[in-house]
């Protein structure tokens, strides 16, 4: 009876211990380190694409320091030339990214089915140990207590035990972590496919903008006829138009306008007034009176106010429309027939106002129709009529519409 007393104590104690233990274990597998994702790593560019970049800055600072020389042929043409050397090494380094990146996604690729082979592999052996481990799940220490031979076999069943569950922790981590490289992989993949796809939209730009630098300068020496007195005379000739044009305004501030209709002819296509050719210098302004006129202020593009009609483009700069396009948004009708009408350059920094007016924007419309040279009032309106009232042969009109906004119509018969 004693004997039985002390066996029951002593697998009382055992119970005890085996209870910590497990109380323990329990403790150490709440405070393990949580699998954190693995981080994204950056792709350093190619020392190609470095060498190149630097090339880029330096000619970038050549351009600009150019750009402040006097205005001459030859160092327009300086300007030309390093401005296509620009892009054309713009264009290199966008290649030579390309072609980084690609190989980058082909790594990229090969990890992915790597790590997907593993993620397989290990998730098939975590569902087996899951099931293992639920089988025998049922099985309490008391149990495993009872059925040992002796202490040695029980502590040799109560170690297994700890080895399986320290397993089954360490496959979990495993999994887990070979999910958060796999998810990374495909992000790094899919991120690198988007920059290609921009790289080869950044590619088109460049190799166009190049087409059009390149055209610019040939057209450029053909204008000019490679002379440095005839671009001279040009850019002397663009910027008095742009006084003439201003000096009409200040003049005619003293005159009285007169009445105007829609569709009254106010004149005809001319060349009078320092034009390179027989065209309608054309611009809409949000201005009230002559005394607010200034060539480049308060202008708008004169699609804004023109309607919606087919007519032709042919500026030969780079980005406009070539050819018969649906051009206006607005209500006022167009000052000239728009059958055989073509647009000679648009609104804004265009490919001759880079050259002829220092970068400046060029605030019109130049048109011409060699079928119908008449050109008529867009809206009814007060109209302000220069004929040669600068003295300098320049003929146009100013027209002031109840919308607020102005007509100019310049280089008239």
């Amino acid at each position: 009876m004693v004997i039985g007393r002390k066996k029951i104590l002593v697998l009382v104690f055992l119970f005890s211990v085996i209870v910590l233990i497990f109380q323990f274990r329990e403790i150490e597998i709440a405070q393990a380190e949580t699998p954190t994702p693995t981080p994204t790593p950056s792709t350093d560019n190619s020392q190609a694409v470095r060498d190149l970049q630097n090339q880029i800055n330096d000619l970038q600072n050549k351009v600009s320091e150019l750009a402040k020389q006097g205005k001459t042929l030859s160092s327009q043409i300086a300007v030309m030339d390093s401005q296509i050397k620009l892009t054309q090494l713009r264009i290199n380094s966008t290649k030579q990214q390309i072609i980084d990146i690609t190989l980058d996604i082909d790594t990229t690729n090969k990890k992915i089915s790597t790590l997907q082979n593993s993620l397989v592999k290990l998730t098939g052996v975590l569902i087996n140990r899951i099931i293992a481990t639920y089988e025998v799940g049922t099985v309490q220490p008391f149990h495993i207590l009872l059925s040992a031979n002796n202490v040695s076999n029980f502590f040799s069943r109560l170690n297994y035990l700890k080895i399986a569950q320290e397993h089954d922790k360490r496959l979990i981590y495993d999994t887990t972590q070979a999910k958060n490289d796999y998810a990374n992989q495909k992000t790094i993949f899919e991120d690198k496919k988007k920059k290609v796809e921009t790289l080869k939209t950044q590619l088109e730009g460049y190799t166009s903008q190049l087409n059009q630098e390149k055209k610019d300068k040939n057209d450029l020496l053909r204008v000019t006829k490679n002379s440095e007195s005839e671009y001279q005379r040009r850019l002397a000739d663009a910027l008095r138009e742009i006084r003439q044009i201003q000096k009409a305004a200040t003049v005619l501030i003293s005159t009285e306008p007169r009445k105007v209709a829609r569709g009254e002819i106010i004149g005809y296509m001319g060349n009078t007034g320092y034009s390179f050719g027989s065209h309608l210098h054309f611009g809409a302004y949000n201005i009230k009176s002559l005394s607010e006129y200034n060539y480049y202020s308060n202008h708008e593009n004169p699609s804004n106010t023109l309607e919606s009609v087919n007519v032709g483009w042919d500026t030969g700069c780079n980005g406009d429309p070539v050819g018969k396009t649906n051009t206006g948004s607005g209500s006022f009708s167009w000052p000239m027939s728009t059958g055989n009408l073509y647009i000679t350059q648009g609104y804004g920094n265009t490919c001759y106002s880079n050259v002829y007016y220092r970068g400046n924007p060029h605030p019109a419309y130049d048109m011409y129709n060699n079928s119908d040279i008449a050109v008529r009032s867009v809206e009814e309106g007060q109209a302000y009529i220069c004929r040669n009232c600068t003295g300098d042969g320049g003929n146009g009109v100013f027209i002031f519409h109840p919308n607020g906004k102005m007509t100019l119509y310049w280089h008239l018969q």
